[in-house]
């Protein structure tokens, strides 16, 4: 009796496991959906655009180089020179707000190595020729004939004739290298090329990165932006037009930052101002801007959209 109750409690347990699986089977969490790749059914296109406009400003870095034997005397002289030049550039009108120091140092310059002096000629009395001053040789025939087995006649040594030339100094053996360059910012481009003319009447012998550009960019960024989400659609829709499908919404939109706009330059060499006065060109500054935008596909033709 007590094997047949066992027995009975496990097909009844059975049975209860039996007739619950489907209902544990359906209260069971159901497997995530693969995900889709938002590259599926998009197209990504970068547009690109430009803009232009006049210049309202110019730069340029100006300044002095100096080279003296000593610390002291090549700071003072090209503390001379710059203040010069800065009272240059306040007379032309330059404003103390766009006058800036970009760079001021000082280096041991070593010199290369001097061969020694050779000796300099002597110099000829004046109205004396090279015949004159050469001593004189006696012919063969005035000399007083000598026996050959004659001893030699002895007495002091003539002294070698003195050296005349004047010694001349070692050169150093390295110097002294002060710089001083300032950026100033032009605003009336009309004065470009006399402030140039001024700073170097006033002692400036370094003068380089003239460029000409914009104080205030975000206009011409602004148009140059809209001019990249154009030719990105145009990009987009020629694409989609070759595979027979047309363009969508847009999914993303993202801006690519360059290096920034691209100002029109001019270089100068120091010493080249004439009296014509220093000629410039501000042409016109341009300044690009890139975009990337991912566009969804629809799979209707081009055509049978409205």
């Amino acid at each position: 009796m007590r094997n047949q109750s066992s027995l009975s409690r496990r097909l009844y347990l059975a049975g209860f496991l039996l007739s619950t699986a489907p209902l544990l089977a359906a209260c069971a969490p159901q497997a995530a959906p693969q995900a889709v790749s938002p590259e599926v059914n998009t197209i990504t296109v970068v547009g690109r655009g430009e803009a232009s406009a006049k210049p309202d400003v110019a730069r340029a870095q100006l300044g002095i180089e100096v080279m003296a034997p000593t610390v002291a005397e090549a700071t003072r002289t090209a503390a001379a020179r710059m203040n010069e030049i800065l009272a240059a550039l306040r007379q032309a009108g330059v404003a103390e707000k766009d006058i800036q120091t970009s760079n001021y140092s000082i280096q041991l310059v070593r010199q290369p190595d001097v061969p020694p002096w050779a000796p300099a000629p002597l110099a000829l009395p004046q109205g004396a020729s090279a015949a004159a001053s050469a001593p004189a040789v006696a012919s063969p025939a005035a000399a007083p004939a000598t026996p050959p087995n004659a001893p030699a006649a002895r007495g002091p040594k003539a002294a070698p004739p003195p050296d005349l030339a004047p010694a001349r100094p070692a050169p150093p053996s390295h110097v002294y290298q002060v710089s001083n360059t300032v950026t100033v910012a032009i605003r009336n481009l009309d004065q470009v090329g006399p402030v140039l003319d001024a700073v170097v009447a006033a002692g400036a012998n370094n003068v380089w990165g003239v460029s000409f550009g914009l104080d205030k960019t975000d206009p011409l960024e602004a148009q140059a932006r809209e001019k990249a989400i154009a030719d990105a659609r145009s990009r987009a829709e020629a694409l989609a037009r070759l595979q027979g499908v047309s363009l969508g919404r847009v999914v993303a939109i993202s801006e690519i930052i360059d290096s920034g706009p691209v100002y029109g330059r001019m270089a100068m060499a120091a010493g080249s101002v004439g009296d014509a006065g220093t000629p410039v060109a501000p042409g016109e500054v341009q300044l690009g801007a890139q975009v990337k935008v991912v566009y969804a596909l629809d799979s209707a033709p081009a055509g049978a959209r409205k």
